[in-house]
């Protein structure tokens, strides 16, 4: 009976340990948000399409390592340098990018509460087809990658 209590002790020590990382998980990816990306796409919204279209494409490499965690590894080192070299790549990832943007936009009450509805549909419309246009990007990206081996 005593091994029994304290193999229980255990795991309802681990789950708490587990509910407590994934909780710390959660709060950092929320601050994250309210100090970096929601203060930019506050900004994106006031851009003309010129100036969103030079934003994300400045950005793509960054929305492209923390999508795909990427380092500095060859694979990672050869996705930055076709996003800032392939005009294939670079269009394709000005539309996810555009996007994710949109996407980002439309999920925020706070900053979709400022936009006319002009603006509203606009970016909804951009926000649709979200997963084909990252399926489109992702082919595009294996493309140029160096094969596994």
């Amino acid at each position: 009976m005593k091994l029994l209590k304290k193999i229980l002790i255990g795991i309802v020590v681990l789950i708490m340990i587990g509910v407590g990382l994934i909780g710390f998980g959660v709060f950092e990816a929320k601050k994250t948000y309210t100090e970096k990306i929601e203060p930019d796409m506050k900004r994106y919204v006031t851009m003309t399409q010129q100036e969103q279209d030079e934003y994300v494409l400045s950005k793509l490499g960054d929305l492209y390592t923390l999508s795909h965690k990427r380092d500095d590894s060859p694979v990672g080192k050869a996705a930055l340098n076709a996003l800032q070299n392939d005009p294939a790549v670079r269009q394709t990832g000005l539309v996810w990018g555009r996007s994710l943007c949109a996407f980002i936009i439309t999920q925020s009450k706070d900053i979709s509460a400022t936009l006319s509805p002009e603006d509203k549909a606009k970016y909804k419309k951009e926000a649709e087809d979200f997963d084909s246009k990252s399926d489109r990007f992702q082919k595009e990206m294996e493309r140029v990658l160096p094969k596994k081996k």
